[in-house]
């Protein structure tokens, strides 16, 4: 005969956007944004040093720039609990480091990195190398 169950009822699980699906749809709408010349992942890891720590980061990748690749932003938050989590702007020299305690500003901290002069001259830039890649093997730049 087996013993009845010792755990509690966890009751309804809710079910909510996490920080990796966040950045996944966002890499969707920057794929969309720039007709699939610009690929954009998410990778997730253990924190390379922080124990209990997983980070994520948005790579984005430029297929006809050679497979030109590079990291936007890394999103740091512990295993158990998604906020406060750290929002790392990879893209500038520096990096520069946010903290964001719950999805309102987790959102405008992933918003200012995006918006970042830094970020917006790199996708353009992999988007104009692109395009004219894409036109000279297709024959059709001027």
């Amino acid at each position: 005969m087996s013993t009845a169950s010792l755990w509690p009822s966890f009751g309804e699980t809710p079910i909510v956007k996490t920080p990796k699906i966040i950045l996944q749809e966002q890499a969707k709408h920057l794929e969309k944004i720039t007709l699939g010349y610009i690929k954009a992942e998410v990778i997730t890891t253990k924190h390379p040093t922080l124990l209990n720590k997983i980070s994520h980061l948005l790579k984005i990748t430029a297929p006809h720039v050679e497979g030109y690749s590079t990291i936007i932003v890394e999103v740091d938050h512990d295993v158990i609990k998604l906020y406060p989590l750290t929002v790392v702007s990879r893209i500038k020299p520096m990096p520069v480091t946010f903290t964001a305690t719950n999805d309102a500003e987790f959102f405008a901290m992933l918003n200012r990195v995006f918006e970042e002069r830094e970020t917006i001259d790199t996708i353009q830039s992999l988007l104009v190398q692109s395009k004219s890649n894409e036109s000279y093997i297709k024959g059709t730049l001027v």
